[in-house]
């Protein structure tokens, strides 16, 4: 018989994925995947769900919540609007079923302006610094850095589609680099003056933009291309790093970090870690982490929710 667990879903890019703890069992759908198949059904291939105690889902930008909360509690699923981003409708079906299925769960925010942990300089010149798996995923990094060493400041850099990187700042949530804001990531990226100039001529829309604006753009192979870094690749992979390290050492600036923590199915790729370690260990250890480190810090979240933890990082709880 199976002891009480927790689950972790994390709403990401590309994919849905799911950890239960604490028999470590992970597995993703791709977002197109779960607009055909129950979810629960799913989820009871690997484990019964009569023994999931407590689930933590992130969802998209979780902009219109501050705490983490109770799902019975929360309103359109946590966000302030529905068109952000790419919408395939694959999260929202996870969501709304795990909604109505009769399971505990709590939703846990993104990284935005009414979060009064961050910097308020961050609150001042951003709305929106990082989606909700960002939290969850800070999270995890922060229990696996804290294995090994006392790290009460960290700074993650989560590489994938898109890049994004998080500051704890003495174990608390500092600030965030959006993904539309710094680095670019295989496929999303900031907007530059020829993507601003495109939009005004009625080319492309700003959404569109950003979703073009990666290191595709560069050499226009696929990610896994860009990944092997071979020929017409190397100019995009190369990009790619030297981006992220300037998004990194911009926040060098602001804190001296214990440790860094590179992450993102992008992230963990040799050809992108192994560079980045070689420049930042010369500051502090380097870790990496899968691409389920958000559904494992989900999961983490609900099960030290059961244990009692009512702050993560300076994000309280409301269950």
């Amino acid at each position: 018989m199976n002891v009480l667990a927790t689950l972790g879903v994390d709403h990401g890019t590309q994919a849905v994925r799911f950890c239960i703890i604490p028999d470590n069992i992970m597995f993703e759908l791709r977002r197109e995947e779960v607009l055909n198949v129950s979810i629960l059904k799913e989820i009871e291939k690997h484990f019964s769900l009569k023994d999931i105690e407590l689930v933590g889902i992130t969802y998209s930008m979780g902009d219109a919540i501050t705490k983490i909360t109770d799902i019975r509690k929360v309103k359109n699923r946590g966000v302030l609007e529905k068109k952000v981003g790419k919408y395939i409708g694959g999260g929202t079906r996870v969501y709304d079923e795990i909604a109505n299925s009769g399971l505990r769960a709590v939703v846990i925010p993104g990284l935005h302006r009414g979060l009064e942990v961050l910097d308020e300089r961050f609150r001042a010149l951003y709305s929106h610094c990082a989606s909700s798996e960002k939290v969850s995923l800070s999270y995890h990094a922060y229990l696996r850095a804290n294995k090994d060493l006392d790290a009460r400041n960290l700074i993650i850099s989560d590489i994938s589609s898109n890049t994004v990187t998080i500051v704890i700042k003495d174990g608390r949530f500092f600030g965030a680099m959006d993904a539309c804001i710094g680095a670019i990531g295989l496929e999303h990226g900031p907007l530059d003056l020829e993507a601003i100039r495109r939009i005004d001529n009625g080319e492309i829309t700003a959404n569109e933009a950003f979703y073009s604006s990666g290191a595709i753009k560069i050499s226009r192979l696929s990610p896994n291309e860009i990944l092997r870094g071979e020929g017409r690749a190397e100019l995009s992979l190369k990009s790619l790093i030297m981006s992220v390290k300037m998004e990194i050492f911009g926040f060098l600036s602001e804190v001296a970090p214990d440790a860094f923590v590179i992450t993102g199915s992008a992230g963990f790729k040799d050809s992108v870690f192994i560079p980045l370690k070689e420049t930042l260990s010369k500051f502090a250890p380097v870790y990496r982490i899968n691409g389920y480190a958000a559904a494992m810090g989900s999961a983490e979240i609900a099960r030290d929710i059961l244990r009692g933890r009512r702050d993560f990082l300076g994000i309280e709880v409301d269950f």
